[in-house]
């Protein structure tokens, strides 16, 4: 679900970008425009092979295996255009399988690194991720951070830094973000530094440490949301480093800990995933969105959406549609950045589509209210047993087919009731009815079902899951009774 212009409305579907599958599935996507006028969608396969692709299709490989088992844990970085005339490079970290590979422009295939630093021989010493700062490609290998000539990106072996991270405190390198015009580097073990590269000198430049609890769980799962940056931990939950840094310890700076969400996300997910983790926040609507595991699954296959439209209260809900590897961004006819996932069958979908399918699929939209006691109403109604009489919906009519509803009193299932979900069409006096039209979209309605039943506290979860459906509640009505007293509405 997400929660926009005051209601619970299902989550939007995606369109299928590809019709063909890949050769498996994608571990990382880019949209690439390496001048004003052309654009390409950029998708790296598990298996190592590399396509381009235009007007919703990828053809063939441009490159093939360039590893035999790659992770989500790749990253593209965009750099070039070092001086002027010098035309634009997307390179590509391989989560340290390979050396970086470069796309020069809107060439025909991706390259090894001109000039890679001689220390990067084998697996062992590859850079796993990268990012540009400072007019410099900077890679990460072990606990060593490099930097390139900042003429030429593909350049580590001369005019180039090499700079230690606190060498023997921690693990290896985790990821690194540049966030405010700083660079961050993240290590195993919690620990955070930042680039010091205040001095006009760049031999005077070194990391600082600046946090030993802020525990990165994958590179690509860092995400600048508004004012803040935040980050899958290895808890698997998110971390606010605002917050860290401010109120001095981790707990204190977990989101979703601060959402009383956590012990349902622990419950429903796996921490297996959140190594290969990816956060994305889609600026447009004020979504961030962190892709997890469920329990017993090999492949990350459900996002967790937080609602950051009201910052007094985050909104989180889990997306389980689709199975979502690698999370990316690219920008549409509108230049608008939209969001866009690559799936474990080789498929690319852009997000946050009309239609209430993903991609061919029709998936469930839920959602389910406390099982309250109405004690807001006054502490008398906590402990006071109610005689339930109607539960009414109000809705946008905006889909075919029912919204259905199981109610608990108690926590015992009662019943299945079922309300509708399209405009209501029957003639009413004085008024003339225009059938399908949308001017007469946004007006809410109301259904009401008779329900039965008596006990303290009360529960209703809605849901639909039929094609195209969908759903836009704004408010929810509870009728009933005190036990001796005259109907009261809720």
């Amino acid at each position: 679900i997400v929660f926009t212009e005051g209601a619970v409305q299902k989550a939007p579907g995606t369109i299928q970008w590809n019709a063909t599958a890949l050769s498996a599935g994608i571990v990382s996507v880019h949209h690439w425009q390496p001048d004003l006028v052309t654009e390409r969608f950029v998708a790296v396969t598990s298996t190592g092979d590399i396509y381009k692709g235009r007007d919703r299709q990828f053809g063939t490989a441009i490159n093939a295996t360039i590893s035999s088992a790659l992770t989500p844990n790749c990253i593209f970085s965009e750099g070039g255009a070092e001086t002027a005339g010098r035309g634009k490079k997307l390179f590509l970290f391989t989560g340290g399988a390979t050396n970086p590979y470069v796309l020069s422009g809107d060439g025909t295939a991706f390259t090894t690194m001109g000039s890679p630093n001689t220390d990067w021989t084998s697996t062992g010493t590859f850079p796993k991720f990268g990012v540009v700062h400072r007019n410099r490609l900077w890679a990460f290998a072990g606990q060593i951070s490099y930097a390139s000539d900042s003429g030429n990106h593909e350049n580590f072996q001369t005019a180039n830094l090499t700079e230690p991270v606190y060498p023997g405190e921690g693990g290896e390198l985790r990821g690194a973000y540049v966030f405010k015009g700083r660079l961050l580097a993240f290590k195993d073990g919690g620990f955070a530094y930042m680039l010091n590269d205040t001095s006009t000198s760049e031999n005077d430049w070194y990391w600082q440490k600046i946090s030993s609890n802020f525990g990165l769980s994958a590179p690509n799962a860092l995400a600048e949301v508004l004012d803040d940056l935040i980050a899958g931990n290895t808890q698997g939950t998110l971390t606010s480093y605002a917050a860290s840094e401010k109120l001095g310890n981790i707990e204190a700076a977990d989101i979703i800990q601060g959402m009383q969400f956590e012990s349902y996300l622990r419950g429903n997910t796996s921490k297996v995933g959140v190594t290969v983790q990816h956060t994305l926040y889609y600026a447009e609507k004020k979504m961030l969105f962190s892709t997890y595991r469920s329990a017993y699954y090999t492949y990350n296959d459900m996002m967790i959406m937080i609602d950051f439209g009201r910052l007094d209260r985050l909104r989180p809900a889990l997306w389980i549609k689709g199975y979502p590897q690698c999370l990316s961004l690219y920008k549409d006819v509108n230049q608008i950045e939209r969001p866009m996932y690559g799936d474990k069958d080789g498929y690319l979908h852009l997000m946050d589509a009309e239609d209430r399918l993903e991609g061919t699929a029709s998936y469930t939209g839920a959602f389910q209210t406390p099982h309250i006691d109405f004690s807001h109403m006054g502490g008398e109604f906590s402990s006071m047993e109610k005689h339930f009489d109607f539960l009414s919906v109000h809705y946008a009519p905006e889909s075919s087919g029912d919204l259905s509803c199981d109610y608990y009193i108690d926590g015992r299932y009662i019943e299945t009731i079922t309300f509708p979900m399209i405009q209501y069409t029957r003639p009413k006096l004085g008024t003339m009815t225009l059938g399908t039209d949308r001017l007469a979209q946004p007006n809410t309605e109301t259904s009401t079902r008779r329900i039965y039943g008596t006990g303290r506290t009360f529960s209703a979860y809605f849901y639909n899951s039929g094609s195209n459906q969908s759903f836009q509640v704004p408010a929810i009505t509870v009728s009933f009774r005190p036990g001796g007293d005259k109907a009261m509405q809720v």
